[in-house]
C-alpha cells in the first residue's frame, strides 16, 4: 500500500518562514538536517492521512523550528520563561512583566508543545486539521 511521497526539508523555504532560523552561522545546514529527523519522529513526513495542502509539511516545519527555539533556550542556561504568553501586567520603572501562563488543556503533549510560538501553531494547525480525529496509517 502506497500512502504518498516522503516529504523532503526544503531549507530555504524553511529560512524563509521562520526567519528566526535564517542565520546559517548561527543554525547551519546540518543542524536542520539533524533536527529535521527528530521533527519526522513526532509527525511522519509520508504526505498521507488527515494533513492536506500543504498541511502535513507545515507542521513538520513547525514542530522543526520548535525544537530549535527549546535548543536556543537551553543553550543559553535557561528555561521556558513564557516569551509566548500574553503580558498581563508591566510596569516601567524596576522593570516587571507579568505574562499570562498559556494554556496547555492537561497534558504533557500539549504542555510540551506551548513552551514555544511556534509549537502553539504546531498545536492550533492540528487542531484546526483534526476535527473528528486523526487517522496514522
Amino acid at each position: 500500500m502506497s500512502y504518498g511521497p516522503v516529504i523532503i526539508l526544503n531549507k530555504t523555504q524553511f529560512r524563509d518562514r521562520f526567519l528566526q532560523f535564517a542565520n546559517t552561522t548561527a543554525f547551519p545546514d546540518v543542524a536542520l538536517d539533524v533536527n529535521w529527523v527528530v521533527s519526522i519522529q513526532f509527525i511522519s513526513d509520508t504526505n498521507a492521512g488527515d494533513l492536506v495542502n500543504g498541511g502535513r509539511e507545515l507542521a513538520i516545519q513547525y514542530m522543526l523550528a520548535h525544537i530549535l527555539a527549546l535548543d536556543v533556550i537551553g543553550k543559553a542556561g535557561g528555561t521556558y520563561t513564557g516569551q509566548a504568553g500574553i503580558v498581563t501586567q508591566a510596569t516601567i520603572d524596576k522593570v516587571q512583566v507579568a505574562l499570562a501562563v498559556p494554556p496547555y488543556g492537561g497534558d504533557s503533549w500539549r504542555y510540551w508543545l506551548n513552551l514555544t510560538p511556534y509549537g502553539q501553531a504546531l498545536l492550533t494547525l492540528l487542531s484546526a486539521q483534526a476535527v473528528g480525529g486523526f487517522f496514522f496509517p
